[in-house]
Order: structure tokens, then C-alpha cells, then sequence
């Protein structure tokens, strides 16, 4: 099993700790699409783009849908709740997680990075800040007065996992601390052994 990642996507790190969770080996190959993606990837994903999956020939791309894959095929320890209504949350979290977090996260981070387009800006980035900002607050408000977002430890706390570590790191820690059920569910996050492994933590 092979998993292609870059060095400083957050995406594939959701695929590695469901690989840790489940105690699949796997060989990483950290692939460099700066300069573009060569034809051998491009085979693998057209649209070159990380993280992509290849299982002995079968090939899947996209954080989400390789979480699936996975747990349908190495079903245990499973990462989905048993109960029907948890599941279909557990997938709306997963998409909201994509979703509505990673265009504030490129407001908040453009600066930073030094990107070009579009014309990025103080005020733009205070934009992508308090969306960001928002976003945990949803965050807090479905953990409730739980452990994890939907119940039990999931794909869905897996999908925000690399997301909210690397805000806390970044900048947003103030924020973060500020909202106890958050922090709270963070600091039982980096406590667990694959995630740890995974983020080499």
C-alpha cells in the first residue's frame, strides 16, 4: 500500500492517522507538485492532487473517499458509529471540515505564504481569522458535553485532526484555549497513539 502525500498538505495527514488508527503498513511517497505533476501522477489523478492511494493497483484519490474505502474494507477498529443518524453527522462534519474551513484558512494563511491571487490584504486576512474563529465555535457547540464530535472517536474527528493541530500552531492557540471543549477535545486528540505517530508529534 502506497500513500503519495507533500510535505505541506494537511489532507494526507487524514489518511495516515486512519492508517495508524487501523494498523495498516504503508509506504509514503512524498510527491512534489510545485512545478507540476509528472505523467506517472497524473495517471493516478488527473486533477494532481494529494493525497492519493494506491492498494496494490487500486488506486483512489481524495481525503474523504480514502477514509471510506478503508473503513469499509478494514472495518475494525472502526472509525464510523454504528448508529445511523451518527453516521450521516459523522459525513456532514467530513464535509464541513473541507468544506467551510480551508477558504479561511487560505485568507488567514495568504500573507504568510506570500500568495498572489487574488489580492490579498489585512482586511482579508482578518476575514479568513474570524471565520476560522466561527468555525471552532461549531466545533465546540457539536462536541457539547462530549469527548468526540459525533459520540465516538471518528472519521470526523480524524478529517478535523490535522486542520485544528495545525491552527493551534500557526497562530490561533489564543482562540483555541479560549473555547475549553475544543482545546479539551485537542489535547485527547494528541494523546492518541496514531495520531501522534501520523503527525510524528
Amino acid at each position: 500500500m502506497k500513500l503519495y502525500t507533500h510535505p505541506v498538505s494537511l489532507f494526507p495527514f487524514r489518511v495516515k492517522i486512519a492508517l495508524h488508527e487501523k494498523g495498516l503498513v504503508y509506504e509514503e511517497v512524498v510527491t512534489d507538485l510545485v512545478g507540476g505533476a509528472s505523467e506517472e501522477f497524473l495517471e493516478l489523478n488527473p486533477f494532481a492532487q494529494i493525497p492519493v492511494l494506491d492498494d496494490e493497483g487500486f488506486v483512489m484519490a481524495e481525503s474523504m473517499a480514502i477514509l471510506e474505502y478503508l473503513e469499509e474494507k478494514f472495518p475494525k477498529p472502526a472509525l464510523s458509529p454504528a448508529d445511523v443518524e451518527a453516521r450521516a453527522t459523522m459525513r456532514k462534519l467530513m464535509g464541513w471540515s473541507t468544506d467551510y474551513w480551508y477558504a479561511h484558512w487560505k485568507a488567514w494563511l495568504a500573507l504568510k505564504l506570500g500568495a498572489q491571487a487574488p489580492p490579498w490584504n489585512e482586511e482579508s486576512v482578518a476575514e479568513g481569522r474570524l471565520g476560522l474563529t466561527r468555525h471552532l465555535d461549531v466545533i465546540g457547540g457539536q462536541l457539547g458535553d462530549g469527548e468526540w464530535l459525533v459520540g465516538s472517536y471518528s472519521m470526523a474527528d480524524i478529517c478535523y485532526a490535522p486542520l485544528i493541530l495545525s491552527a493551534s500552531r500557526l497562530g490561533l492557540e489564543e482562540e483555541i484555549e479560549a473555547r475549553p471543549k475544543v482545546q479539551g477535545w485537542l489535547d485527547r486528540l494528541v494523546k492518541r497513539e496514531a495520531v501522534r505517530e501520523a503527525l510524528l508529534l
